[in-house]
C-alpha cells in the first residue's frame, strides 16, 4: 500500500484507540492474542476489524494483508501510549475530536441497524435482479480495453462520429484530436463487468475484440477500443450477497432519507445568533438544498459512470 494510505489509516486507527483507551476490556481467550505492546494486549478480533475495512484484500493476500494490519495496531498502539504520557488525550482540540468520532461512530451504527432492520430483500427479487442483468453475473465478461476521453463539443461530433465509422484506429482518432485542440485522457484498462458504469456495459458486452465504440455521457464522451474480454460468469448462489448488498445501499439511500425528515419533526431543533431563521425560510431553504443536492447527485452519478473507466 501507498505510505500515505497507511499513514492516514495509522491516524484513524489511533483517534479511535484514544476513544476506548480508558475503558475497561475483557481479555480475550488466549488463542485471540497475537501480539503484545508493553503488557496491552493485540487480538485476532482486531486484525479481522482492520483487514474488514480494506478493500484490496483476497484468499491470495489475506495473509500479508493481516500481518501488515497487525504492524499497523502495534504502531498504533505505541503511538497512543505516546499520546497518553504527554496527556494530549486531555487537550481540548483532542477531547473534541474524540467525541466526534464518537458520535460518527454510534451515528453511523444506527443508520447500519436500522438499514438491516427496514431493508428485507425476498430471494424471488434477487432471482428476477440476477435474470434481468447477464452481463453482471451469468455472461460476465473482464474486458481489456483503451480508452481516449474529453469533454464533448458538439461542433465536432459530427466529424468524429464518421472518424469512427470509417474505423480509424486509436492513435488515429488521438492525433485527430490533438489536430482539433481537444484535451483529452486516456489509458488502457483491465476491468470487470461490475466496475463498468451500467450506462456504458451493455454496448462494451455486445462488442467484438477490435471494435471502437463511441459512447457519450452527458458532457462527457468516451472512445472505447476493446482489445480482449475474458468470459468469467458468477452462479446465483455467488452473485446473491453482491445483490443483497445492492438492494440495501439504494433502499437505504432513501429510507434514511425519509426517517432523517421524520426525525427531525420530532427533535426540537432551534437555530441561534446569525442562524436564527424564520419558518417560511427555513422551508425555503430547505427546498433549495434539495434541488442543489438533487443536481449534485446527478453529477456524481455520471463523475461515477466516467470514472468507471479511469
Amino acid at each position: 500500500m501507498q505510505k500515505s494510505f497507511h499513514t492516514l489509516g495509522l491516524i484513524a486507527l489511533t483517534a479511535i484507540a484514544l476513544i476506548a483507551c480508558d475503558k475497561n476490556v475483557d481479555k480475550k481467550p488466549s488463542t485471540q492474542i497475537v501480539a503484545k505492546v508493553n503488557d496491552v494486549e493485540i487480538t485476532m478480533h482486531q486484525i479481522n476489524r482492520v483487514v474488514k475495512g480494506m478493500r484490496t484484500v483476497s484468499v491470495d493476500n489475506v495473509a500479508s494483508v493481516r500481518r501488515e494490519a497487525l504492524e499497523k495496531l502495534i504502531d498504533q498502539q505505541i503511538i497512543v501510549e505516546k499520546a497518553k504520557k504527554e496527556n494530549l488525550d486531555r487537550t481540548p482540540d483532542v477531547i473534541m475530536a474524540i467525541e466526534a468520532a464518537k458520535k460518527e461512530i454510534l451515528a453511523k451504527a444506527y443508520i447500519q441497524k436500522l438499514v438491516m432492520n427496514s431493508t428485507r430483500t425476498k430471494s424471488n427479487d434477487i432471482k428476477e435482479y440476477f435474470n434481468e442483468h447477464p452481463a453482471l453475473f451469468s455472461e460476465r465478461r473482464i474486458f481489456n480495453f483503451e480508452d481516449i476521453g474529453f469533454q464533448r463539443v458538439a461542433e465536432l461530433m459530427p466529424a468524429l462520429r464518421a472518424e469512427v465509422a470509417q474505423q480509424k484506429t486509436m492513435p488515429e482518432i488521438a492525433a485527430w484530436l490533438r489536430e482539433k485542440g481537444v484535451k483529452y485522457t486516456g489509458g488502457t484498462y483491465l476491468r470487470p463487468a461490475e466496475q463498468i458504469p451500467l450506462a456504458i456495459l451493455p454496448r462494451l458486452q455486445y462488442a467484438k475484440a477490435g471494435e471502437v465504440l463511441l459512447v457519450e455521457i452527458d458532457n462527457a464522451v468516451h472512445l472505447i477500443h476493446v482489445i480482449k474480454y475474458e468470459e468469467s460468469p458468477i452462479d446465483l448462489a455467488a452473485a446473491t450477497p453482491f445483490i443483497k448488498s445492492y438492494f440495501i445501499n439504494t433502499n437505504g439511500k432513501q429510507l434514511i432519507t425519509d426517517k432523517l425528515k421524520q426525525f427531525r419533526k420530532e427533535a426540537k431543533v432551534e437555530y441561534v445568533g446569525e442562524y436564527a431563521l424564520a419558518a417560511a425560510d427555513t422551508d425555503a431553504l430547505a427546498e433549495k438544498t434539495n434541488q442543489i443536492q438533487s443536481k449534485s447527485n446527478k453529477r456524481s452519478s455520471i463523475e461515477a459512470g466516467v470514472a468507471g473507466l479511469k
